[in-house]
């Protein structure tokens, strides 16, 4: 008998269960209906945004059994643009942690989030650094996710030599500065060479 396909929904249905939360409490974790949550645990394929949250909320790494599991990724029923920012996460955290390692850095990468009331719904960062204020978008850049907005200017660096960039943003009221990376597929070298500007920038801008 053909064993049942594993899917991200029975990965998450089956650390909800070791860890023993009630499904009511999880919903209202995750901000949805209880019955929602069923529909997850069934899902093949699921919103990177949401599988952001459930990570956050379960203190579990998904994205990291989506890279060592590639065929957990849906592509029947994903929309290409899905599958792309999909597949450039669990690239990230297969091939990211290995180069920080290498460059002497923690290797830890974090949620970012914000805690403070009032901003739980303001645009951030999605992965972040703990050791660094260096942080990275899925699939557009900060700008593009945070807008115009005269409190956090943004500017770029790039390196013409490796044709990569990073964008510096700057907390006007508190001073403090943010270097951000755009997290889309990267070859490893790439991967590399993006990290290794990061890290000169935030040496240049980011130490106050």
């Amino acid at each position: 008998m053909e064993s049942e396909k594993l899917t991200i929904g029975k990965l998450i249905e089956k650390e909800v269960r070791k860890q023993q939360i009630p499904i009511t409490e999880f919903a209202r974790l995750i901000c949805c209906q209880r019955n929602n949550v069923y529909d997850i645990f069934k899902r093949s394929k699921i919103d990177i945004v949401q599988l952001k949250q459930i990570s956050k909320v379960l203190r579990w790494n998904f994205f990291k059994e989506l890279a060592d599991d590639l065929e957990l990724i849906n592509e029947e029923e994903m929309s290409g643009a899905d599958v792309k920012k999909q597949k450039a996460v669990s690239q990230f955290f297969e091939v990211v942690p290995n180069i920080l390692r290498e460059l002497g850095k923690p290797s830890t990468i974090i949620f970012c989030k914000l805690d403070e009331p009032g901003y739980e719904d303001c645009a951030t960062p999605d992965f972040g650094l703990p050791d660094y204020f260096i942080t990275f978008t899925i699939g557009d850049t900060l700008q593009e996710r945070i807008g115009n907005n005269l409190a956090l200017p943004i500017g770029v660096v790039h390196d013409s030599t490796n044709n990569c960039e990073v964008e510096v943003c700057t907390n006007v009221i508190y001073g403090s500065v943010c270097v951000n990376v755009k997290l889309d597929y990267k070859t490893q070298d790439e991967w590399r060479k993006v990290l290794l500007l990061a890290f000169e920038t935030y040496d240049r801008f980011g130490r106050r």
